[in-house]
Order: structure tokens, then C-alpha cells, then sequence
């Protein structure tokens, strides 16, 4: 009986373990560096006066040494050979000096590289070195952990041009344009023996440039500054950071100050200017004791701007640390707060080991405080080969409206390694501005039952980021692919025509009648415009997408009214809402509530030009009187604009969002020549411009999908459309419709 209770206890004290959560270990190399820190910051450059910088991160990835991912991109045949620099892949070598900023230009050097020969991109280190948001100064170093949180919460890249590097510590400008979302960096297995580098040379083949640590001892101990080439063969902490573009296994021993033991050599790429080493190169022997062994990263994945338009998180400072059950399995969760409507598009995370399985989550309408409650949504499985942060792209976008709480739930599944989850917190002297607050981040060993991360670590918040859309507004998007279609109306017949794509949506369906109005917009919250008619105050709108009758003669307005429909709810659905001399009245169809009836905001000499001038996902209040301007947020309540002056009595206001900020400009055109002025950034974006001519139509939208609106008219059945923002003509007079026939916007 004794013998019983005992066994009982122990299996019962095991269990409770095994529900704890456990913390991977730091790395050795970064402890070693905490010691010495003060010693170190202070000498952040070798012997001869060059800049160095790269500081081991307190996330320990030895346990990756010599590992090969089971399941890893087909392997091309690998060349005794390969040299990035005869392929078109690199961009001029740059100049650190003299700061400690290696890591930012070995990131850098990575991110270019895989972005060439397609794009040639010059990105800022100095923004990075200033804005990466951890504890060390500009000059105090970094890693390629810190510059892939700096990337993928979006801060960064900026062009080097908007914040050159001779701006210097401390002086970069604000509000800068990020040209790329960084979605994937890879953290690569490391070296487990000197010949061991074919996940290196398939990673430079596949990608680019690859950012890696090194011991920097350039004295004639290690450095032929002859041959250009260098073998460490010492026990130091690695204290630099630069990129491997290529190799020669054929590189002869003998060309080393000391001897290695077999020839071989990566072709690696410096940040110390064209007058050092091979103009800026070196080779380093296969036998190097640094190279390869502690940090190994390929920057491989810069996506447009437009893929995602924001983005949901709790860890701008990354991982920190790992986390776990003392398993291989573990769960992780995060609850976000939807603050526009829009649709849930990708989910990022890391993966803590190589071939890791995840299943994704996720829940709409849930109870604060219970990840897994509410409406499943959508679950989503696959395997990541390498270790690093990753974005799953979902099979099934996520609608949620604003102010609904949803959760993004991950079952980490690991190969081998028992600290599945990544997580942020607050490090005393690497990132201790890293904040959390109850109800935000989860763990769980099992997925039923939960822990609120605050509970262990009040600072602490799990590495889970939801990518969204938000509903933008995409006039006359027919078919949801973010871009604007040639949409004709003629008495009661429709015919549209997707002019990326090169398909006929609808030619000649029948919607309406002859003298009625149209009013195109997404009135069910489907990313799809819809038919949309009104006639002295009904409303009939039809879902082209799903063949459903929304609404069939609803009566909402009178025959004197002018319909202005638009999300003025933010809920991602079109509401109906009219306009009679200076008065306001709208119904939001989806949710059956009135939100405003009757409301004063113009007069009767005024044209209604709703919007969403400040860029909450709610249209505003608008209007247009001979070349002035007044605009009012119903949502918030404010006045954003009282009789602002842009255009004349001639012109025809054709408010749009021109510059991709995700706030309605003020335009307006005038017999063929285009003015538009950003309301929120304060800059003319063009003034007189001339598309089009007295007898044209202007037709602003969307066309090409970059989040812009471009200018667009039409003439009798005649589309022309240019990219302001790209300056291409995307259209010149693309027949689609007739004489009698008017577009639809």
C-alpha cells in the first residue's frame, strides 16, 4: 500500500512537471559576451581601426549544428565553384566605418542580394542601427535575431536614400516609407566540421548572399593580405558579421598564412569599403574554427508592400527566448482585438527546430481569456524544413469586423528539440522594453488547458503575428482580386470586364432599369462589389460573386436624394446612405441599425465625396462646393477639414487614395488635367497633370493593385488609365462598353 501511494505521488509530481512550462538555455556565447560587455562595447573595432559589431544573441542555436532538414527544397547539383558576383546578385560592397554596424549590413547584404537581378535595392543600415529597438546603442552591435524582428514588424527596409548612413547615430527621420515586408528569414543549421557547408552553398545557391559570424583577428597571424585570405583557428567569441556569396573547393591551402588541413574556401563579402581585401572580398578556408559555426541566416523573402496592409503582434522585439513542455509538442496563442474590419490573410511565426509541424487555429467572436473558444474558422497544417520566422499564407481568408476579439492558436510540433515556442520578454540589457499584459499571449502543454504568459513572466507575450486586410475600399472590384475592372452601365444591363486578368466577368446582365442610379460597393462583406442600384430612394443590389439578392426595391432615401454609399461603420460592408442638400442619412444593411438620420454637413449647393479621409476604415462625412472642401468623421466626431480649398466651380472632385497611405486624397479634374493634394501628409502629389479631355469621364481606381488609385477616364466606350505612382500606362483607349453606354464607379 505504501509502495502504491508512493508510485501514485511520483506519477502525479511527474505530470505536474511535465505541465510546467521550462526555458531553453541562453547561449553560452552571449553569457561570455555579458561579462566582458563593457570591455567589448568599448572595442568595437580590430586592430587597425575598422569597424566590427556583431554580438551573439541570447538565442542559443547549437542544437542545430550538422542537422539536414528531412524535407528541404529539390538540391541542385553544387559546383566545386559558384560566385555570386559573376551572376548579377550583389550590390556594391558598402562602408561600416566607422561604426559597429556589421550586422545590419551583413542583413542587408542577404536581403539586396536575393532581391537581384530582378530588383536593385539599396536599403538603410542607419535606420536599423537606430530604430531596431533593443538596448544596445548604434554602435554597440547587434545580430541577425534583432534585424529580423526590426524587418518583420515593418519597420524596415527603408531606402537608403530617404536615410543615408551619414546621417549617423540617433538622426533618423520619421515616418519614412517601408519599401518591402520581410515575411521569412531562415536561420540555417550550423557546421558540425570543417567540410561540412552543403547547407551553406545550397542556401547562397538558392537565395543569395547569406549572412554569417566570424572572429575578425585580421592580424598576419590569421590574414594574407596578399592573397586576400584568412583562417582563424582560435577559441574567441565570433565579433563580426559579413556574407558568404560563394566558394571554391578547390582554393589551395598553401595560400593561407598557416596552413589548414585541406584546401576549400568561401568567397565572403565585407563591409569595410572597395580598398580593403579583393575590393571588398576575401576567401576564408573551409578550416576557419568561427565561420559558419555560431550564427548562419539568409534574409531570402522581400515581398511587396501590398501582400498585407497590417499587421497584429505583441513581440516587436522577436524572440528572446524558447519555451516548452519539456516535449517536443507544445502550444502557443495569441488574442488580438480586431481594430478595423478586414480579413485575416497570413500568420507568423518561428520555428524553433528543422522539419517542425504546425497546425494553425483560428477563432472568431471568442471570450476574452479562452483562445480556443468561440467560432473555428479555419484550420491549416504543414511543415517548416528550416528553422526561422515564417508566414503561412491562409488557405481561406479570415473576415472580422472592428472591435471583435479573434484568436490565432499554433500547435508547434518539433523534430527533435523540446522548446517549441518562441516568445518575447523583457531581457535586462537586450530588450528591456518588451511589455505584455494579461489576455494576451497563452501556453498550453495540451491545448485545453491554458496559461496566461503573464502569470510566469509579467513582460512575457508568445512570437505569434496575424497578417490582415484590411477592407479597402477597391473601386468597382468585382471579382476580389484588389483591383478595379471596366464596369459599364446601360439602361439596366451590366457588362464587366477584368482587364488584369483578361476575363469577362458579366456581359450584358440584367440589373436595374433605364434611368436608374448606379451604386456599386461590397454590401455583403465579401471583397467582391456587387449590383447596386437605387431610384428615388429603393435600393436593389444583387451579389454577382454568390447569386443572392441582398436587397430587392428596400426603401431607404427619396427621389430627391443623392446615394453615397460606403462603409461608415467600418464593419468591411457597404451601408446605404443618401445625401439631401446638406443632410445625411444612413443604414447599415448588414447589422439593421440606423447610424445617422438626417445629420447636417453641407448645404444644398454641395456634392457629397465620402471617403475615409483619415485612414480608420470608416467613410467620412463630405462634401465638395465649388473648389473647397469640408470633411467630418461620424466615427470619432471630428472635423478633419472646414472649407479647405482644392480645384474650382469647374472641376470635378475625384477623391481617391493616390499614394497608397490608406486615407482618401483631395482631386479633382478639370477638362482633361488632373489635381490631387494628400490632405494627411500635406504634399501635392501632382497639380494639373493632363489624362484625358473635355469630353472624358474620369474613372479613378485601383487598376493595377498597388494600393493606389490611378487616373482613369473614359469616352464613349473608350478606357484610357495611368499609373501615377509606377508612371506606366496601364490602358490606352481599351474599348469596352459604347457611346451610350456610362461607367460604373
Amino acid at each position: 500500500m505504501k509502495t502504491a501511494v508512493v508510485l501514485t505521488c511520483l506519477l502525479a509530481a511527474l505530470t505536474i512537471s511535465a505541465q510546467e512550462l521550462q526555458y531553453a538555455p541562453d547561449n553560452p556565447a552571449f553569457l561570455k559576451y555579458q561579462q566582458e560587455r563593457i570591455q567589448k562595447a568599448a572595442a568595437m573595432k580590430t586592430v587597425d581601426g575598422h569597424g566590427l559589431g556583431y554580438i551573439p544573441s541570447p538565442v542559443d542555436f547549437s542544437y542545430l549544428k550538422g542537422r539536414t532538414p528531412a524535407h528541404t527544397r529539390a538540391l541542385r547539383a553544387l559546383p566545386s565553384s559558384y560566385d555570386l558576383r559573376t551572376q548579377g546578385k550583389l550590390t556594391p560592397i558598402k562602408d561600416q566605418d566607422p561604426y559597429g554596424t556589421c550586422w545590419a549590413f551583413a542583413t542587408y547584404s542577404s536581403l539586396e542580394s536575393t532581391l537581384m537581378p530582378a530588383e536593385e535595392r539599396y536599403f538603410s543600415v542607419n535606420n536599423m542601427a537606430n530604430n531596431h529597438g533593443f538596448d544596445y546603442l548604434y554602435n554597440n552591435g547587434g545580430d541577425a535575431v534583432m534585424s529580423t524582428a526590426y524587418l518583420t514588424r515593418w519597420s524596415g527596409p527603408i531606402n537608403e536614400v530617404d536615410d543615408p548612413y551619414t546621417n549617423g547615430p540617433g538622426h533618423s527621420p520619421a515616418n519614412l516609407t517601408v519599401q518591402k515586408h520581410v515575411q521569412e528569414v531562415l536561420f540555417l543549421s550550423l557546421k558540425a566540421s570543417a567540410l561540412d557547408n552543403t547547407t551553406i552553398k545550397q542556401a547562397v545557391v538558392n537565395y543569395g548572399a547569406m549572412y554569417v559570424s566570424m572572429c575578425s583577428d585580421f592580424t598576419n597571424l590569421y590574414y594574407n593580405s596578399t592573397n586576400f585570405s584568412f583562417y582563424y583557428y582560435g577559441t574567441s567569441n565570433s565579433d563580426h558579421a559579413v556574407a558568404i556569396v560563394g566558394w571554391d573547393d578547390n582554393y589551395a591551402a598553401t595560400n593561407f598564412v598557416q596552413t589548414p588541413a585541406g584546401n576549400g574556401a568561401f568567397i565572403v563579402r565585407n563591409s569595410w569599403g572597395t580598398n580593403w581585401g579583393d575590393n571588398g572580398y576575401f576567401y576564408c578556408s573551409y578550416y576557419d574554427s568561427k565561420m559558419g559555426y555560431d550564427e548562419n541566416a539568409t534574409f531570402n523573402n522581400a515581398e511587396a508592400v501590398t501582400n498585407y496592409n497590417s499587421v497584429y503582434q505583441y513581440d516587436p522585439l522577436g524572440m528572446v527566448g524558447k519555451t516548452g513542455y519539456s516535449s517536443t509538442n507544445a502550444w502557443g496563442a495569441n488574442i488580438f482585438t480586431a481594430t478595423n474590419s478586414g480579413t485575416l490573410r497570413g500568420v507568423g511565426f518561428y520555428a524553433t527546430d528543422i522539419d517542425m509541424h504546425y497546425k494553425i487555429y483560428i477563432y472568431r467572436n471568442i471570450t476574452a481569456g479562452s483562445p480556443r473558444s468561440g467560432t473555428l474558422e479555419l484550420t491549416q497544417t504543414g511543415t517548416f524544413a528550416y528553422s526561422g520566422y515564417h508566414t503561412v499564407a491562409l488557405n481561406t481568408p479570415v473576415t472580422f469586423a472592428s472591435g471583435q476579439l479573434f484568436s490565432v492558436v499554433i500547435e508547434f510540433v518539433n523534430s527533435s528539440y523540446t522548446y517549441p515556442v518562441a516568445y518575447e520578454y523583457a531581457r535586462p540589457g537586450y530588450s528591456s522594453r518588451a511589455t505584455s499584459a494579461p489576455g494576451q499571449s497563452y501556453t498550453s502543454a495540451d491545448g485545453t488547458s491554458w496559461s496566461d504568459m503573464t502569470t510566469d513572466d509579467p513582460t512575457a507575450n508568445v512570437c505569434i503575428k496575424a497578417y490582415a486586410a484590411y477592407v479597402r475600399t477597391v473601386v468597382g472590384d468585382y471579382d476580389g482580386d484588389c483591383k478595379s475592372d471596366l464596369a459599364a452601365y446601360r439602361e439596366g444591363y451590366w457588362s464587366i470586364y477584368s482587364l488584369v486578368n483578361g476575363m469577362i466577368l458579366l456581359n450584358g446582365g440584367a440589373w436595374g432599369g433605364s434611368g436608374w442610379t448606379t451604386v456599386p460597393g461590397d454590401y455583403d462583406g465579401d471583397g467582391k462589389a456587387d449590383l447596386a442600384v437605387y431610384n428615388a430612394g429603393y435600393w436593389s443590389i444583387y451579389s454577382l460573386v454568390n447569386g443572392l439578392i441582398l436587397i430587392n426595391g428596400g426603401a431607404w432615401g427619396g427621389s430627391d436624394s443623392i446615394p453615397v454609399p460606403g462603409d461608415y461603420d467600418g464593419d468591411g460592408m457597404s451601408d446605404l446612405a443618401v445625401y439631401n442638400a446638406g443632410y445625411w442619412s444612413i443604414y447599415s444593411l448588414a447589422n439593421g441599425l440606423i447610424l445617422i438620420n438626417g445629420g447636417a454637413w453641407g448645404d444644398t449647393d454641395s456634392i457629397p465625396v465620402s471617403g475615409d479621409y483619415d485612414g480608420d476604415g470608416k467613410s467620412d462625412l463630405a462634401v465638395y462646393n465649388a473648389g473647397y472642401w469640408s470633411i467630418y468623421s461620424l466615427a470619432n466626431g471630428m472635423i478633419l477639414l472646414n472649407g479647405g480649398a482644392w480645384g474650382d466651380a469647374d472641376s470635378i472632385p475625384v477623391p481617391g487614395d493616390y499614394d497608397g497611405d490608406g486615407k482618401a486624397d483631395l482631386a479633382v479634374y478639370n477638362a482633361g488635367y488632373w489635381s490631387i493634394y494628400s490632405l494627411a501628409n500635406g504634399l501635392i502629389l501632382i497639380n494639373g497633370g493632363a489624362w484625358g479631355d473635355a469630353d472624358s469621364i474620369p474613372v479613378p481606381g485601383d487598376y493595377d493593385g498597388d494600393g493606389k488609385s490611378d487616373l482613369a477616364f473614359y469616352r464613349a466606350g473608350y478606357w484610357s488609365i495611368y499609373s501615377l505612382a509606377n508612371g506606366i500606362i496601364l490602358n490606352n483607349g481599351g474599348a469596352w462598353g459604347g457611346p451610350d453606354w456610362t461607367p460604373v464607379r
